[in-house]
């Protein structure tokens, strides 16, 4: 097979359908696997909304599918429901729904990936939480984990490399992954309706401030500091982190940033993102003085009404000579967040926006074949640099930049140091990950030091590990391999 067209071809499974992928699988045990607790006397934790319980693996309380709110089509998430029966927490909750995912159609992808989609529901504001220790006074850093597939696609349990248990275990933080609603459901502009629709194009991120909210009001009943909250993500994921800094609602919600291959410095103007908005309502054939009865159309019509919608306007931007000359933002173009003067005021490259974020330390970077083989980072390395660049010039708390350029032995090395391949070395699942990075020891050793960079960055704000140089910020660079150096 020929790799570049092999890595080239992920671009549309990870960015159009959806973000990575994994395999499923349990960790390796040196002295076989440890007993399963599911008492839920011993893991029943009390929340704002009322009593969940998880269950205990090799002593780290996993939790999930936790309601962190509720929110009716188009709708602000609310609170939850209330309950007062223990409410069992042991699997994932639903997923939101979205465009089926191509990558399954491709043996070497759906091998080497092993996606876990779950099951779609339009009520899908769930978190799940991975912690050391419950009720015994520590309060560990807390690490909140934002999926890929841009703004349309993905969840938080759709690789195994998410699984927060070593993180939690090993390294003494709390993990935190979450579902959100996207595509359509999440990111459907219909202010020009009527103020009851004001927000309607930036609700999958008012989920997510909904979701730091959630973590702030309850992570210490999890063994979790809600006064030091790092929010990272990759892809899809890195742009939610980088579009929460420039969110005035999610300021003081967390204290530092990582952002893996996702850097967005230019958000939707209102202007298009109230065309595709318009677009979708007439494919839909709604009358505008009823445009409530958009809540009740089927939701596979109204997502290919949306994505029609977004491929008209694009062709309109075209015409209009300001769609986006950088690959990245013409493929995600119409399903990003918009400026819209108030959930977001402004765009993420701003003096405006950077204000908001200027105390948050923060870890940007890339991987080193990100999609081609031919070219060195075409994609997403010059927004991560235009990122830290702007950071830096105005003054804001250090930056850590990095490039990931250790490469997997996989399918002969087809993939390379491709995108997604740094996740399993973060979260410390690069044997549980093995079809994706093979799980050799010295990858798992490489996956030991990065993973203490990460969360010795969520303790302290500064990145440090054994074996590791120091990391000094930008504009000098950690170049992430078996053998890493500073540049």
């Amino acid at each position: 097979m020929n790799k570049r067209f092999f890595v080239v071809t992920l671009l549309a499974a990870v960015l159009l359908t959806a973000a990575c992928s994994c395999p499923s699988g349990n960790r390796p045990q040196a002295a076989g696997p440890a007993a399963l607790e599911t008492s839920a006397k011993a893991s029943t934790v009390q929340t704002a909304s009322g009593p969940v319980a998880g269950y205990i693996d090799d002593g780290v309380f996993i939790f999930k599918g936790i309601p962190y709110a509720k929110a009716a089509r188009f709708m602000p998430a609310e609170d939850p429901d209330p309950w007062t029966e223990v409410r069992p927490s042991r699997a994932y909750g639903p997923t939101c729904p979205q465009d089926k995912r191509s990558g399954w159609w491709s043996d070497d992808q759906a091998f080497a990936m092993h996606w876990d989609d779950g099951f779609p529901d339009e009520d899908c504001l769930r978190l799940n939480i991975w912690t050391g220790g419950l009720r015994n006074g520590v309060k560990r850093p807390v690490m909140v984990w934002l999926h890929g597939g841009g703004f349309r696609a993905g969840s938080g349990q759709e690789l195994i490399s998410y699984d927060g248990t070593n993180l939690a275990r090993d390294h003494g933080v709390v993990v935190v992954s979450l579902n959100h609603r996207l595509n359509v459901l999440g990111f459907l502009d219909l202010s020009a309706y009527g103020v009851k629709y004001a927000h309607s194009g930036n609700l999958g991120m008012t989920d997510i401030v909904k979701a730091l909210e959630w973590v702030r009001d309850n992570i210490a009943a999890f063994g979790g500091d809600p006064a030091n909250v790092t929010i990272f993500g990759q892809s899809g994921g890195g742009g939610k982190v980088s579009t929460l800094m420039a969110m005035p609602s999610a300021k003081g919600l967390f204290t530092k940033a990582i952002v893996e291959s996702g850097s967005i410095t230019q958000l939707m103007d209102p202007k298009y993102s109230r065309r595709i908005g318009a677009k979708t309502v007439e494919t839909l054939r709604l009358n505008p003085s009823r445009i409530d009865a958009i809540a009740d159309v089927p939701y596979d019509q109204l997502l290919a009404a949306y994505n029609g919608a977004i491929a008209s306007v694009c062709e309109e931007a075209r015409q209009d000579g300001v769609f986006p000359e950088n690959i990245l933002s013409a493929i995600l173009y119409g399903q990003v967040p918009v400026v819209d003067g108030e959930v977001i005021p402004a765009q993420p490259s701003t003096p405006e926006a950077l204000a908001l974020s200027k105390d948050i330390p923060v870890i940007i970077g890339t991987t080193y074949h990100e999609f081609t083989r031919d070219q060195e980072d075409p994609i997403f390395q010059p927004l991560a640099l235009a990122q830290a660049a702007d950071r830096s010039a105005a003054g804001c708390a250090p930056v850590y930049f990095y490039q990931f350029t250790w490469e997997s032995p996989v399918l002969d090395g087809a993939f390379g140091s491709t995108h997604c391949i740094e996740i399993p070395f973060v979260f410390d699942n690069v044997a549980l990950h093995r079809t994706f990075t093979g799980g050799g020891q010295d990858a798992v050793q490489l996956g030991h030091r990065i993973s203490r960079l990460w969360t010795s960055f969520a303790k302290t704000g500064v990145p440090e590990s054994d074996g590791m140089p120091q990391w000094e910020p930008y504009p000098r660079k950690m170049v992430l391999n078996i053998e890493s150096t500073i540049q």
